[in-house]
C-alpha cells in the first residue's frame, strides 16, 4: 500500500448477467453498471448488501479460528459498523483498530456480513466485483470465490500482500462471476479477509455492495390472487406499513415453544407468578410457534429477518417502528431490526414512530436531547425510511402529549445536525384540532388517527381522507383486523371480518394515500396479523389482496378459491368464573356484541357455500367474488364447504371449538383457511 496515497477502498459488488459460469478475473476503472433488464421482463434488481452497510469485522489481528467464513460461525462477539470501514484516510464512517504501533499494524482484518436469498434457483449467475488495496479474499459460504493479489496456497493472518498497490491501480475494478449454486436457502455470508503488504502501511479502507437480478416469485397457492411481484407494489405511490410492537417478537428466549416464555407466562393464569389470573393470562394467542435457533446463531437477528421476509410477501414496505424506550431492549430491537431488514429486503424501509405516551419523559429539555440524539443516531441508516425528497420521516404516536413548540425545537436541533425531517403524527385523541394546533407551529407532511376496529367506523374513516386532503396534508388511514385486551377487560366488536374488510375498502375507496396496519404483533390487543397461533394465516391472507388493490388501485382478479373462517371460540353472554376473572369484559367503541360464526369465499366463479355444525347444513348460492356468509353461533366444531354442481370443490374444518361453559372469558376472533401451500418460505 501507498503510505502517502489518496482515498481507497474496497468494494463488492454483484450484478446477475446471467453467465453460465465463473469467469476470469479483470481489472477495470468504471464506476459499476447498471443491471440490464431487457434479457427477461420477469426479473427484478436485488440489493442483497447495500454500499454503506453494517459490517461485523475483527481488528485484532488475531486468527478468528476455523469456520469463519461459514454461515454458523459465532460472531456476536465481533465488532460492527456501517461502511466505510479503515483508518487512515478520514472518510471512514467506522474507525477499525490498525494495531500496536504504526511500524507493527495488523497484516488482516476479517468482515463478515450475512444476507438473505428466498429461492437460489431464482438468481442467475452473479458477478462479484472488488475494489481493493493491498490484497483480498472473498468468500461465499465458506467457499473462495474471489483471490486477488495475495499469494496462491494457505494464507495465515500474517501472510502479507504480493504486491503494493499504489496510484490508480488502487482504484481498479476487479470482476469474477459466481453461480448462483453457491448461495443457500435463508442465511448466506459473504466473508472478506484484507492483507497488508507492508507492516507499516498507513492506511485501509472497506465497502461492499452485492446485488442480483431475480427471478419475480411464481405465482404462489397460498394467496386467492397472483400477487403482483414486489416490485411493482412497492413502486406504487400508496404505501402500506404495519405498526411493529416490539415487546412480542416471534421469541423471547429461544426456547422450545411449550416451555417458552409466552407458554408459561403469558397464556397461562399462573404466568409471571399469577400476574394476570384475574384475567386468565396476558394473551389469547401467540407468534406461530417456531423450532429453537441453534446455539451461537442471534436469534433475535434471526427471527426478525423472518419477520420481515413474511411482510414483505405480502408487498408491504415496511414497519412502523413503535420505539417504547430509547434505550435498553426495546430500542436494541429496532437496531436488530434495522439490519435485518437490511439483510433481507434492501427496499424494505422502518419507519420511526416515537412513542409519546411511553418514552422521552422528563423536562422539555431532558426530552429534547434524549429524542435528538437516539433518533440522529438511527437517522441514516439505510433500512430507516425517508421521504422523496431526502427527509427523514417521523410518525410520532401521540405527538400531542408534547407541545408545538417542542416539535418545533425537534426539527431545528435534527436540522443542526445534518438531519432535515418531517412529521407525520398520529393521535389517539380527536385528531383535527390536534392536528390544526401543530401544524400551525410546524408545517405537517401528513396526519393519522389510531382509529376504531368496527364496521361502523369505517364510513368515518373514509371522510377523514378528504378532511385530511383539504388541510392540504397526506392522510394514513388505520386498518385493524380486532381489539380485544384481557388485561384490561374490554372488547371492540369486529362482527368477523366485516371491520378489516370495511376499513381497507374506506382506505382505497377514500383515497387514502397510506396505511398503517395496526397492528403487525401487538398481542396485547389482539391487533396483530402477523401469522399467529389462533388467527393462523387468516388475517395475513387477506393482507395480500387487499394489499394488492390499495396499491394498484385495480381490484386483483381471484385466480383460486379461498374459503376463511372466522369465530369465537365462546358467545359474548357465556358467563365467566367471577371468583376467578375480576369482573365481565366491557364492550367498547359503539357496536353492539354479536355471536355468528362467518365463511368468507374469494369465488373464480358462483357456487354454494355450507357451513356444518354436527350434520346440520346450512347453505347459500352465491356469485363469484368475495362473498360473506355468516350464521349464528353455536357451540361445537363448525365445518365449511364451496360446493358446485354437487362437488365439494373447497373445504376447511374449524381448528377450534365453540364452547360457553368457560372459566374466563376470551373475545378473540379465532380464524383459519382452506388454502393449503407450501410455507417454507416463511420459516427459513
Amino acid at each position: 500500500m501507498n503510505l502517502v496515497s489518496s482515498r481507497r477502498a474496497l468494494w463488492l459488488g454483484v450484478l446477475v448477467p446471467w453467465l453460465s459460469a465463473c469467469g476470469p478475473t479483470h481489472s477495470e476503472p468504471a464506476p459499476e453498471p447498471p443491471v440490464d433488464t431487457a434479457e427477461a421482463q420477469s426479473l427484478q434488481a436485488v440489493t442483497f448488501i447495500a454500499a454503506g452497510s453494517t459490517w461485523r469485522y475483527r481488528d485484532t489481528g488475531v486468527d478468528p479460528g476455523a469456520g469463519w467464513t461459514s454461515v454458523g460461525y459465532a460472531d456476536t462477539s465481533w465488532a460492527q459498523g456501517p461502511a466505510q470501514l479503515g483508518y487512515g484516510d478520514g472518510d471512514e464512517a467506522t474507525v477499525v483498530a490498525y494495531g500496536p504501533s504504526t511500524s507493527a499494524r495488523h497484516v488482516t482484518t476479517w468482515f463478515r456480513r450475512a444476507f438473505t436469498v428466498a429461492d437460489p434457483s431464482r438468481v442467475g449467475n452473479m458477478v462479484l466485483r472488488l475494489l481493493r488495496d493491498d490484497g483480498a479474499i472473498v468468500y461465499l459460504n465458506g467457499q473462495e470465490v474471489l483471490r486477488s493479489n495475495l499469494p496462491s496456497g494457505t494464507v495465515t493472518a500474517s501472510t502479507l500482500a504480493s504486491t503494493v498497490i499504489a496510484d490508480s491501480a488502487e482504484q481498479a475494478w476487479h470482476t469474477v462471476s459466481i453461480p448462483s449454486t453457491a448461495l443457500v436457502a435463508g442465511t448466506n455470508v459473504v466473508a472478506v479477509e484484507v492483507h497488508q503488504s507492508t507492516l507499516n502501511s498507513s492506511d485501509l479502507s472497506f465497502d461492499a455492495s452485492l446485488t442480483a437480478e431475480v427471478e419475480d416469485a411464481p405465482a404462489t397457492p397460498c394467496f386467492a390472487l397472483n400477487l403482483p411481484a414486489l416490485s411493482t407494489l412497492r413502486a406504487s405511490p400508496k404505501k402500506v406499513f404495519a405498526h411493529y410492537f416490539s415487546p412480542y417478537p416471534l421469541s423471547l428466549d429461544n426456547r422450545e415453544p411449550s416451555v417458552d416464555y409466552y407458554a408459561r407466562n403469558y397464556l397461562q393464569p399462573t404466568g409471571e407468578n399469577s400476574k394476570f389470573a384475574y384475567c386468565g393470562g396476558l394473551l389469547k394467542q401467540r407468534p406461530l410457534p417456531q423450532a429453537p435457533r441453534a446455539s451461537g446463531v442471534d436469534y433475535e437477528l434471526a427471527n426478525f429477518e423472518v419477520e420481515v421476509r413474511r411482510a414483505a410477501a405480502l408487498g408491504l414496505d415496511g414497519f412502523t417502528y413503535d420505539i417504547l424506550n430509547h434505550t435498553g431492549t426495546h430500542w436494541n430491537r429496532l437496531l436488530k431490526l434495522l439490519q435485518a431488514a437490511s439483510n433481507v429486503d434492501s427496499g424494505f424501509r422502518i419507519v420511526l414512530m416515537p412513542d409519546m405516551s411511553s418514552t422521552y419523559s422528563g423536562t422539555d429539555a431532558e426530552a429534547l436531547s434524549a429524542f435528538v440524539n437516539s433518533i440522529g443516531s438511527v437517522a441514516s441508516h439505510p433500512a430507516v425510511y425517508h421521504l422523496p425528497d431526502g427527509r427523514l420521516l417521523l410518525s410520532p404516536y401521540m405527538a400531542d402529549n408534547r407541545t408545538p413548540q417542542w416539535w418545533a425545537s425537534v426539527l431545528q436541533a435534527l436540522q443542526a445536525r445534518g438531519i432535515p425531517s418531517a412529521l407525520w403524527p398520529v393521535y389517539v385523541r380527536p385528531w383535527v384540532a390536534a392536528t390544526n394546533t401543530l401544524d400551525a407551529v410546524v408545517p405537517l407532511y401528513g396526519t393519522s388517527t389510531w382509529g376504531n376496529r368496527t364496521l361502523g367506523s369505517a364510513a368515518g374513516q373514509r371522510t377523514n381522507v378528504g378532511t385530511a386532503h383539504g388541510m392540504g396534508l397526506q392522510w394514513m388511514a388505520p386498518v385493524a383486523v380486532q381489539d380485544s385486551r384481557p388485561k384490561d377487560l374490554v372488547y371492540t366488536e369486529a362482527n368477523n371480518s366485516q371491520a378489516y374488510r370495511a376499513l381497507w375498502d374506506a382506505a382505497i375507496q377514500g383515497g387514502a394515500d397510506w396505511v398503517q396496519l395496526i397492528t403487525w404483533n401487538d398481542y396485547s390487543e389482539a391487533t396483530e396479523i402477523s401469522p399467529s397461533s389462533g388467527t393462523q394465516w387468516a388475517a395475513f391472507d387477506l393482507t395480500a389482496y387487499y394489499t394488492a388493490w390499495f396499491k394498484t388501485g385495480v381490484q386483483p382478479t381471484i385466480t383460486r378459491d379461498a374459503l376463511y373462517y372466522f369465530h369465537r371460540v365462546q358467545s359474548t353472554s357465556a358467563a365467566p368464573d367471577l371468583t376467578k376473572q375480576r369482573a365481565p369484559y366491557e364492550l367498547r367503541g359503539g357496536a353492539a356484541a354479536a355471536n355468528e360464526v362467518e365463511l368468507l369465499a374469494f369465488l373464480t366463479a358462483p357456487g354454494t357455500l355450507e357451513i356444518e355444525f354436527a350434520g346440520v347444513v346450512q347453505r347459500r348460492d352465491v356469485a363469484a367474488g368475495i362473498q360473506s356468509f355468516r350464521v349464528p353461533l353455536q357451540q361445537g366444531t363448525p365445518r365449511f364447504r364451496l360446493v358446485r354442481g354437487g362437488v365439494t370443490v373447497a373445504s376447511v374444518t374449524s381448528a377450534f371449538s365453540i364452547n360457553n361453559t368457560i372459566v374466563y372469558q376470551d373475545m378473540l376472533y379465532r380464524a383459519g383457511g382452506s388454502l393449503t401451500c407450501d410455507r417454507s418460505f416463511f420459516f427459513p
